[in-house]
């Protein structure tokens, strides 16, 4: 029986099995974060046959000293080579994303065609107004420490950094506006998940996502008990239910959804 891995920051790729292995899901982390926040649900969309695909974008998962020389256009543009190479092996594609994943994956919409989009705690409007200050302390401090937690928790799987390149919150600030614009352009069908704990994303966010996007089939949904790691938090597994039933609507619902899916 295989030995499950929970934590670790390396990308990882699944080949499904059966009538779904044409179908790839492909996953992109948040800001800071790594793809681990993503095995368990990996794991258990795996169990469902599909193809799965978890990037690790660049700076991501290694050092806050290699990510400052990181910024958005390397981290959408790794999006865009790993949509590519899993369109080439998948005939129709999902794309999922966590937090900033969340705005690579709408903005990979606009110019990809995706079969459905899961967006996950994805910010349109951030907690913290200190990221405002970010464009003038970039000059003055390279780096900003997050406080410390007391306890350990299943949240700590993500394998986030525990300092912040303030250079890559300039640039996250500038790909947040960016898919604030284009926003009307997504027509894909959207599942919007957020956590009513979010202390990081404020809580219209979700539902600004829900009213811009021109999706004809789009689902917007809380959980009371989760904060921003809604994937790892007490309620992952009616998230990861919520999700896969989402996908398997997508079968359902659109007949030729397995054609739907390829590059432009």
């Amino acid at each position: 029986m295989e030995r499950r891995v929970y934590k670790s920051t390396e990308p990882f790729f699944w080949t499904g099995r059966g009538s779904n292995q044409e179908i790839g899901i492909l996953m992109i982390h948040g800001f800071t974060g790594s793809p681990s926040e993503f095995r368990r649900i990996g794991y258990e969309l795996r169990e469902e046959g599909y193809t799965i695909q978890a990037v690790r974008l660049p700076g991501h998962g290694t050092s806050p000293d290699e990510m400052i020389h990181t910024g958005w256009t390397d981290w959408y543009g790794h999006v865009l080579e790993s949509y590519d190479e899993l369109a080439a092996k998948c005939k129709s594609i999902v794309v999922m994303g966590h937090s900033m994943g969340g705005l690579l994956a709408l903005k990979l919409a606009v110019e990809r065609r995706a079969a459905g989009v899961i967006s996950i705690a994805t910010p349109i409007f951030l907690s913290s107004r200190k990221t405002v200050l970010a464009g003038f302390l970039q000059y003055f401090i390279k780096y900003i420490a997050k406080k410390p937690k007391r306890i350990s928790t299943l949240l700590d799987e993500s394998c986030a950094y525990t300092k912040t390149p303030i250079r890559c919150v300039v640039s996250l600030r500038k790909l947040l506006k960016q898919v604030k614009k284009v926003l009307p352009q997504v027509n894909a069908p959207v599942w919007i998940g957020q956590g009513s704990k979010d202390g990081v994303v404020r809580h219209e966010s979700a539902a600004f996502l829900y009213e811009r996007v021109r999706s004809e089939v789009k689902e917007l949904r809380y959980y009371p008990e989760s904060s921003h790691g809604l994937l790892l938090d007490q309620e992952r597994e009616r998230v990861y239910a919520d999700i896969a039933a989402f996908i398997l609507s997508l079968q359902v619902a659109y007949y030729g959804v397995k054609e739907a899916g390829t590059a432009h």
